[in-house]
């Protein structure tokens, strides 16, 4: 989600994300096909001896959850080398508190928009499995879907990007932006309450945040002319993303007041890498795990 991938996607994703909405469009759980996502694999693992040796029949193996973990680069934690990243440590947490095993599937891709995780939750068979056999589900997708951010320039205010004439940026092209991604972000949860079938999970969506404000990397961004418009976007999102999660009974993790400050105005920059001003450092990936940790681990437990 650097630069970079914010503007140019991988191809593969692409013509992955086609080739599968032509093949799939069903909305049951599908059994991962041979050849299917890389990182695909059991959703839960049974400990101990299950040979049916009597020591085995007479234990209770511990249950293992399984947390699957939705978005864009911010959730891979690739840019922070050596981090202990907020999913790990979301995952620690559910394993102190609960009591049992966690699995983590993190099945993120660098680049990703809202349009994207859509159509690989309808149609990449790995993905819809692994969902379907989560027990909890954490989305952080968004920052590629700020107006300014698009692929496809919206707003008309990136032809050069990164730099952007802030001043073009209207409330109304950042509300109809911020439509599709509700529409989007309705779709892909619908899909997964489908998927799961009405078993209890555990939905958490982490909130954007401003990047911008005090971003020295990127001409233009460290301006006074985009704080209004970033900001703007920024709140305009999280309440979006805030009423799409409860609506689906998940909780929204306000991580872009744990980065922005109280009243959003204070940059995120000592929190974020400073090799590309955007990305998660430590203290973000802490941040970004204290937010989630914070609202407990219901339906699961406590």
């Amino acid at each position: 989600m650097n630069r970079s991938v914010v503007r140019v996607r991988a191809a593969a994703l692409a013509v992955s994300t086609i080739s599968l909405v032509g093949a799939c469009s069903g909305d049951g759980p599908s059994e991962p096909a041979g050849g299917g996502h890389a990182s695909s694999k059991p959703a839960s693992m049974p400990a101990g001896d299950v040979s049916g040796s009597p020591s085995a029949k007479e234990s209770t193996p511990a249950r293992t959850l399984s947390l699957v973990v939705l978005g864009d680069s911010i959730a891979l934690g690739e840019t922070c080398g050596g981090c202990t990243t907020y999913p790990s440590q979301v995952a620690a947490a559910m394993e102190k508190a609960l009591g049992m095993g966690v699995e983590t599937e993190n099945l993120s891709v660098a680049g990703a928009e809202v349009a994207d995780l859509l159509g690989l939750v309808r149609a990449d068979p790995a993905m819809r499995a692994s969902i379907a056999k989560a027990n909890a589900i954490l989305i952080t997708i968004g920052h590629n879907d700020l107006a300014y951010n698009r692929l496809d320039d919206p707003c008309d205010v990136a032809p050069n990007y990164p730099r952007i004439e802030w001043g073009s940026i209207t409330h109304g092209c950042v509300n109809k932006a911020n439509s599709q991604y509700r529409r989007d972000l309705e779709v892909v949860l619908d899909k997964i309450d489908k998927l799961r079938g009405g078993l209890p999970t555990m939905l958490r969506v982490t909130t954007v945040y401003n990047s911008a404000i005090g971003d020295k990397l990127d001409p233009t961004w460290n301006s006074q002319a985009a704080i209004e418009p970033t900001t703007f976007a920024v709140h305009q999102m999280t309440q979006t993303q805030c009423e799409v999660a409860e609506s689906h009974d998940g909780l929204c993790a306000d991580t872009y007041h744990a980065l922005n400050g109280k009243d959003g105005g204070d940059s995120a920059q000592p929190l974020l890498n400073p090799a590309d001003a955007t990305h998660l450092s430590q203290r973000g990936e802490d941040a970004f795990a204290a937010a989630i940790i914070a609202l407990g681990f219901s339906p699961l437990g406590r």
